[in-house]
């Protein structure tokens, strides 16, 4: 098992690749467009949140694009390689209601154990760390995709915590940085999703190939 700061070199080594960059920049480019105009209208149409229907509108726009994007930049680093940018947004799109539960599931089970005593948070948060991925990569249902995130997890609690925690905070640290641009740093931020994938999705592969042994 390589260390976090490996991790995240390979996927940046990954990502920059000129074909892949590309590639990527190419799938993201809708989300990043649609993500400039909400900026637009935010800076220069304020007063539509006074609009309420205008309001709810273009948020449960925002939230379908969310889901779509979410989806889309899994599905373009599962299939980087094997699928036209095309194929990706669509197969992203058809995937929306399975990213969605995933999500919900297993952020309810994790704030719910934050809200408890924080420690059973924590715990689901490591155990259920891959199941997302397990989701689209082994195309499982919700509840086998968590049993096969915390099957990788087992007897690596620690390690995976310790590496989750790492590639979060330079997520963090990378998109406070972007996001003070101006103008373009939630452009930035949504080309950049499928790089922020790439440490978990490179650890997730390293586990599977071991068949759930140390490394």
């Amino acid at each position: 098992m390589k260390t976090p700061i490996e991790y995240i070199r390979e996927a940046w080594r990954i990502y920059s690749k000129k074909e892949n960059f590309i590639y990527f920049s190419k799938v993201m480019a809708v989300f990043a467009i649609v993500s400039a105009i909400s900026g637009l209208i935010s800076v220069y149409y304020p007063d539509y949140i006074n609009n309420q229907a205008l309001a709810i509108l273009l948020s449960i726009l925002a939230g379908i694009f969310m889901l779509w994007s979410g989806s889309v930049s899994i599905n373009s680093v599962l299939n980087m390689g094997k699928l036209s940018e095309r194929e990706v947004l669509v197969l992203g799109f058809k995937n929306m209601l399975k990213y969605f539960a995933i999500s919900f599931v297993v952020g309810l089970l994790v704030l719910l154990g934050f809200v408890a005593l924080i420690v059973p948070g924590i715990i689901f948060m490591t155990w259920f760390y891959f199941a997302t991925l397990a989701v689209f990569d082994k195309k499982m249902g919700i509840f086998a995709s968590m049993k096969e995130s915390k099957k990788l997890v087992k007897d690596k609690f620690w390690k995976i915590l310790g590496r989750s925690f790492v590639f979060g905070l330079f997520i963090m640290i990378v998109s406070l940085v972007v996001g003070a641009v101006p103008y373009l740093g939630s452009i930035i931020s949504v080309l950049l999703a499928p790089f922020f994938l790439l440490p978990q999705y490179l650890l997730y592969k390293d586990l599977v190939a071991s068949g759930g042994d140390t490394i």
